[in-house]
């Protein structure tokens, strides 16, 4: 595994790390208050950090170079970024696009939204773009991958 491919599974391990926070926050909106200390609840702070914590070890076992013969980027790896840099890039505006229009069509032009709405929807936005930078870059080394064994 390259380092391009490492940087692929540490965009999708932050995502699940996202979500697990986002999780633990939205059941304190859910809850309709904050808990009185942060491990005032030891259950949902545990379940919180402990998968934080083994994720960031994961992290560590695999961005670390396994051997000195471990191949660096090449000219295939860049172009493999690139690419992933432009589907996630037209991924993220597109989806704003469309959650703005929806809001607009729903609320009209006078309608007002929640900060934490738009909080929400900004930090749902860079976690879908994310995913796709991280999936993009799997699913291109797949496919040369596949190709070099047909050749």
């Amino acid at each position: 595994m390259n380092s391009t491919q490492k940087v692929a599974w540490i965009f999708l391990s932050s995502v699940l790390m996202g979500g697990i926070v986002f999780v633990y926050v939205g059941s304190i909106f859910v809850l309709g208050h904050m808990p009185p200390s942060p491990f005032g609840r030891i259950g949902p702070a545990a379940a919180v950090l402990i998968p934080l914590l083994v994720l960031g070890l994961i992290i560590l076992f695999i961005t670390r170079r396994q051997s000195p013969a471990e191949p660096e980027a090449d000219e295939r790896d860049k172009t493999i970024m690139s690419k992933a840099v432009v589907a996630s890039f037209v991924t993220g505006w597109l989806l704003l696009g469309v959650v703005l229009l929806i809001l607009g069509l729903a609320l009209g032009q006078t309608g007002s939204v929640p900060v934490y709405l738009l909080t929400l929807i900004l930090w749902g936005v860079a976690m879908i773009t994310m995913l796709t930078y991280g999936v993009a870059i799997l699913v291109q080394y797949g496919r040369t991958e596949k190709e070099s064994d047909h050749e």
